[in-house]
């Protein structure tokens, strides 16, 4: 099992209320935050409250599909694990599933001990991918450095802002994309362009300086589409 002080985040998206339950009292056994939904509706909900790390997906859901949902879901976040988990044992199955972002495929019934194996894979390249990166804790609204020692205070429009880039494909999002997602968060306040731009302002000014390379990339203006993140940033929800 791999051993961290953040355990991996992962979602099981099953219509089988007891195999679901099942799983996830096996998977929290092996200390991994677990969560659940039967559909992709619940699975955009999960996504609202956490940032996820793995998802469990059975092709054969309500509503949209496995396979649109890792179609989806991989595009939005590029870096997150996929295990499709399912009865139909087809290769044409198997093929479409890959194609459409899967990173492993397993049939029902699979030892349990098989899809823990499995996870440990996908997490060893997720925890590899983080490390030596900065720690964003979104309900203490703490920003660690790499070094583990030097953080800032964060207010959650800045919050906001940084966790919607980490999970934006290549951490790069329209101006009104964000506008829209920091207005929807926003107890009050419509966010304009102006206001994100004070925003940024305010980040670039608490982060620059707990760099060491004063000249590195924060948060970059792309011409003609918005802002790209360029910290390595995990989010965790403390």
């Amino acid at each position: 099992m791999i051993a961290q002080s953040n355990p991996i985040k992962i979602a099981i998206i099953e219509d089988d209320a007891i195999l679901r339950e099942e799983l996830s009292q096996f998977l929290q056994a092996h200390q991994f935050k677990v969560y659940e939904a039967n559909n992709s509706l619940g699975l955009n909900d999960l996504f609202r409250i956490s940032a996820l790390d793995v998802l469990i997906l059975d092709l054969n859901l309500p509503g949209q599909s496995g396979f649109e949902i890792a179609q989806s879901i991989r595009k939005k976040y590029p870096q997150i694990g996929i295990v499709m988990l399912t009865a139909r044992t087809a290769l044409a199955d198997r093929i479409k599933s890959y194609e459409h972002g899967a990173d492993i495929y397993l049939p029902k019934p699979t030892p349990p001990q098989e899809l823990l194996a499995a996870i440990n894979s996908i997490a060893r390249r997720i925890t590899n991918s983080k490390s030596n990166g900065w720690n964003l804790y979104t309900k203490s609204g703490r920003l660690v450095a790499p070094d583990g020692v030097h953080q800032i205070t964060l207010l959650p429009s800045e919050i906001l802002l940084l966790k919607t880039l980490s999970q934006a494909p290549n951490q790069c999002l329209e101006s009104e994309s964000i506008c829209e997602t920091l207005s929807e968060q926003s107890p009050t306040d419509i966010v304009t362009k102006r206001a994100l731009e004070n925003i940024l302002s305010r980040l670039r000014k608490k982060i620059l300086p707990l760099l060491k390379d004063p000249e590195r990339r924060i948060i970059h203006s792309v011409w003609g589409s918005g802002y790209q993140l360029y910290l390595p940033l995990s989010i965790i929800d403390d």
